[in-house]
């Protein structure tokens, strides 16, 4: 006969059989419970358990050195590019306006202007079409220390480049880093992009960054009652006649030329600067097409923003040194964070109205 089998008395409650296993799966239950309680206590929502240690990305913003615009610090002092982009009135809507800092307008020849257009964005960004070099532009350029990009330019244009320091860009020399555009005019069709100038800046073994001083900003304080609702500018023609409006709501002027609203060929983006500079000087010629605007000097100054006009000063003691606007007291007139659009006006001032 085999052993008889015995129950202890602790297999019992109340004169019943214990059954022990909802008692451990209720136990098993809740340490599971409690261990997924303590990842996402330790580790955090966001990477749980799988993502546990990694730690999370904090991202510093900045004021970007170039038009006080707070992004994210590494955009924040990218290299600037400084290029010659054509205003014929038959080349309009250009490529790449929108996302420049600040723009420079002044006459180049048969009361044609032409924008130095400066840029300190990454990415495969558009622009043109690129022109030629003039030498009061070349003045311009130099402050910011950067890539100076055009095709050929005047005999003195070439001149001062060739004389200068500047960081010298031509399409003559480099036509890989550009392109033409078919169905364009010859003169009207060279365009290129921020990739293009990323690997042409490299080869040149240029860092990344910038080494020029940025100018003073705020934050909008548009006035209550705007006393300057609209500027205009008539450089020569009809077809360059320069108009803003002051959009109150988006405290900034909405730009107009030749009666139509200047936009960006890239996105349809109206060009809407927050700070409209009017430099006023004066040009002789260095023969019978050919300007020379002063640039380098002093002279009378007005700053439209926040839906009024700052008369001042604008000085700018030599190539190299940064352009100031000073209001009448003499003290830096800080610009609002954005887009900048300096006229650089060496017309009689009954041409200028507002």
């Amino acid at each position: 006969m085999g052993e008889k089998l015995i129950d202890s008395p602790k297999d019992y409650t109340f004169g019943k059989r214990k059954n022990r296993w909802p008692w451990i799966i209720i136990g098993g239950v809740a340490a599971v419970i409690l261990i997924l309680v303590g990842g996402y206590l330790m580790y955090g929502k966001s990477d749980g358990l799988l993502g546990a240690g990694k730690p999370k990305r904090i991202t510093e913003s900045l004021p970007r050195v170039l038009d006080g615009v707070v992004v994210e610090s590494e955009k924040a002092n990218l290299f600037p590019l400084c290029v010659m982009i054509e205003n014929h009135s038959s080349v309009r809507p250009q490529s790449g306006l929108s996302q420049a800092g600040v723009v420079y307008e002044a006459l180049a020849e048969g009361g044609i202007t032409r924008f130095l257009v400066i840029f300190s964005v990454n990415g495969e960004m558009e622009f043109g079409p690129v022109r030629s070099a003039r030498p009061y532009f070349v003045d311009l350029a130099r402050e910011y220390n950067c890539l100076y990009v055009h095709a050929g330019g005047s005999p003195q244009g070439l001149e001062e480049i060739k004389n200068t320091a500047i960081l010298d860009f031509d399409q003559f020399f480099k036509p890989y880093n550009f392109f033409r555009i078919p169905g364009l005019a010859y003169e009207h069709s060279l365009f290129s992009n921020l990739q293009k100038m990323q690997f042409g800046r490299e080869a040149m073994k240029i860092k990344d960054r910038g080494t020029y001083e940025s100018w003073q900003f705020k934050e909008d304080s548009p006035v209550v009652a705007p006393s300057q609702k609209s500027i205009k500018i008539d450089f020569s023609t009809s077809s360059y006649r320069v108009e803003y409006s002051y959009d109150k709501a988006q405290n900034s002027y909405t730009r107009s030329q030749g009666g139509v609203v200047s936009i960006d060929k890239n996105n349809n983006a109206k060009i809407a600067p927050k700070n409209v500079a009017v430099m006023f000087t004066s040009s002789t010629l260095f023969d019978e097409l050919r300007r020379n605007i002063t640039v380098v000097g002093e002279g009378k100054l007005i700053i439209f923003e926040d839906g009024q006009a700052i008369t001042g000063t604008w000085k700018k003691i030599s190539p190299e040194s940064r352009l100031q606007f000073l209001n009448s007291e003499g003290a830096v007139i800080k610009l609002n964070r954005g887009h900048t659009w300096v006229e650089v006006v060496d017309v009689p001032e009954k041409n200028i109205s507002y």
